[in-house]
């Protein structure tokens, strides 16, 4: 039986909503939909049901091993990169920005890339 979506605390502190898309039972069909492992059925991604329990990438979320970026810098990193990729789709060569000079440019305007250390 499904019951209403909840959170619960990881070992590390972060919220994590309780759903099937951060269950470690959940899969994925030949056609990328949503699968429970252990029911055999397709699932919503925001279902939950008794067996759920927290996959491993998330119960490890926040630990000294990673560290998770802002959005932001991810969104201006594919804005980047979409401008390079428009310019030399126009014929006109264009030399991709390293990686270092668009994470010191986007430091220097709003601090660190970093959400999470």
């Amino acid at each position: 039986m499904e019951r209403a979506t909840e959170t619960t605390v990881n070992k590390f502190g972060l919220v994590i909503k309780k759903c099937c898309a951060s269950c470690q039972h959940r899969d994925f069909d030949d056609l990328e939909r949503r699968c429970c492992l252990l029911k055999g059925k397709h699932v919503r991604g925001n279902c939950v049901c008794e067996n759920w329990s927290m996959n491993v990438g998330l119960n490890t979320l926040g630990c000294n091993r990673g560290k998770v970026q802002r959005r932001s810098y991810q969104l201006s990193l594919m804005e980047i990169r979409i401008s390079e990729a428009e310019t030399n789709a126009r014929g006109k060569e264009v030399e991709p920005a390293s990686v270092e000079s668009i994470r010191r440019d986007f430091e220097a305007v709003h601090g660190s890339r970093y959400l999470l250390h």
